[in-house]
């Protein structure tokens, strides 16, 4: 087996033939290699389960395999488990379709099932022929997708590099026009001259806030980096509310939050993530006291936040824009890099969830994130 699983790791145009009967197998290979297709052999459920993984091209499963002790959940599992742009083909090959409730029920439950085929022996050779060409395509299509993704993904890796390296390297002499603006605003000056400096002052701090957020933002690009342990929500808030203490008490806001779950997540991107929402919720807020308040579900294996606030709401067009980097919407005069939602979308991400926004103007707004369960180990 680990001799056929090298041989299938180094041809992805493979198509694996899956059978216990050796006549079936010949004859198989027999109309494949007519047509000048590479054929492999494969006679246990292990060795088709690691063509999936090998991203073969064409796997061709005849129904006594499906018979076999629990082949037919192993391959269910073994096809769930491929990579978003894989739906590898697969042909299977029934005499008299007694095994076809069982197709079916796979069908059902496998996540991947546009590219099964159901075909009854004995097979007529043009017909097959003519399907295993099109499941090829087929599985040539998805190649070029993941090729195009793969490509994607290292252009973004890149630029997102590029970026991390620009705002780092504009901090340091953006710091130095910072100070010296700093000491010229403490100097006596003419009228003119000091609005000309604190105008200066402002500016500059202004990107200074727009590049740490800009480093914040492109620490996130890979979770290979971050630890992700037992947390607890209300820990977590607890910790954001007591940061915001200061922007709390300068608005007379009020944050109260119901007794929340443990997840498992990242505590320091948790804190930042309920900081950010909680900060915005209270800044862009008109009321003459701001109310924000913290709320979760259990969902299956995740649990569901609210964040509500009485604030003004947002319209459905602006809805659209305001996780997009530099995004700023609304009558807002409070100043912000207009990064802080797509910070937090990228935190939820890393999370395996997403972020979202219900509101209405003059209804307030209620963003909602979900987050995993903790993982329980037994002793």
């Amino acid at each position: 087996m680990d001799e056929l699983a090298d041989t299938l790791a180094l041809s992805a145009d493979a198509i694996v033939v899956a059978t216990q009967l050796e006549q079936n197998a010949e004859v198989i290979q027999q109309v494949l290699a007519a047509q000048g297709w590479s054929c492999v052999d494969a006679t246990t459920i292990e060795t088709v389960l690691a063509a999936i993984q090998a991203e073969v091209s064409l796997v061709i499963v005849s129904e006594e395999m499906l018979s076999l002790g629990n082949n037919f959940e192993q391959l269910v599992t073994g096809l769930n488990e491929q990579p978003e742009w894989s739906d590898i083909p697969i042909i299977f090959l029934l005499k008299h379709c007694r095994r076809f409730p069982n197709c079916l029920a796979m069908l059902r439950s496998a996540r991947y099932q546009r590219s099964i085929t159901l075909l009854e022996m004995p097979l007529k050779r043009h017909e097959f022929t003519s399907i295993v060409q099109t499941c090829l395509s087929n599985r040539q299509r998805q190649f070029q997708l993941r090729d195009t993704l793969r490509q994607l993904h290292e252009s973004n890796l890149a630029l997102e590099s590029f970026n991390h390296m620009v705002a780092h390297e504009l901090r340091n002499p953006l710091n130095v026009v910072t100070v010296s603006l700093d000491l010229l605003q403490r100097m006596s000056l003419e009228s003119s001259e000091q609005k000309l400096v604190q105008k200066g002052l402002q500016t500059s701090r202004k990107m200074n806030q727009t590049l740490k957020a800009l480093l914040e933002y492109g620490k996130l690009e890979s979770r290979r980096n971050l630890t992700f342990e037992t947390t607890d929500m209300s820990v977590v808030v607890e910790q954001a509310v007591n940061g915001l203490q200061n922007i709390i008490n300068a608005y007379q806001a009020t944050v109260d939050w119901t007794d929340l779950p443990v997840v498992q997540g990242n505590a320091k991107l948790l804190e930042n993530l309920v900081n950010n929402l909680i900060k915005n919720a209270i800044l862009h807020n008109e009321a003459v006291k701001p109310i924000v308040m913290i709320e979760s579900e259990s969902r299956g294996d995740r649990y569901h936040f609210r964040v509500i606030d009485n604030g003004p709401g947002i319209s459905f067009e602006d809805q659209q824009k305001i996780f997009q980097l530099f995004v700023r919407v609304g009558k807002s005069q409070v100043e912000g890099s207009g990064l802080g939602l797509a910070l937090c979308q990228r935190i939820v991400n890393q999370h395996g969830g997403t972020l979202g926004v219900n509101s209405e103007l003059g209804q307030g707004s209620t963003f909602h994130f979900d987050l995993p369960r903790a993982v329980t180990t037994q002793a």
